[in-house]
């Protein structure tokens, strides 16, 4: 797939994720809200790699990447963002999170993303 066209399947799919998330809370499914805002977070890191001619592969490498970023632009916000969204990757999992908190958190993934 050229650039190009991952680039568009990368922003196709966080425009969906950030939608379904906005659903799940609506629902009350912070667990299935957790994972998506997740999601919206790594396909936009993807994006972004994607322009760089970069793949990535990994969460492990998405965290990295968007590390990277941070630094290039000298934003601790965006480390802190990844150490939250990387908490509701794992609230999926244990469905252990307040819903407050979920609903914080994926405002401020669906923010970072804007």
């Amino acid at each position: 797939m050229k650039a190009n066209g991952k680039l568009k399947k990368y922003l196709y799919l966080n425009n969906k994720y950030i939608t379904d998330s906005d659903e799940y809370l609506r629902k009350g499914d912070y667990a299935q809200a957790s994972e998506r805002s997740w999601g919206a977070m790594v396909t936009i890191a993807k994006a972004i790699a994607s322009q760089r001619s970069k793949t990535i592969k990994t969460h492990e490498g998405a965290k990295f990447f968007l590390a990277e970023i941070a630094r290039e632009l000298k934003d601790a916000s965006i480390n802190n963002t990844i150490l939250i969204a990387d908490a509701l990757h794992q609230n999926f999992y244990e469905d252990s999170a307040h819903h407050d908190t979920v609903k914080e958190v994926a405002k401020t993934i669906k923010q970072f993303v804007k």
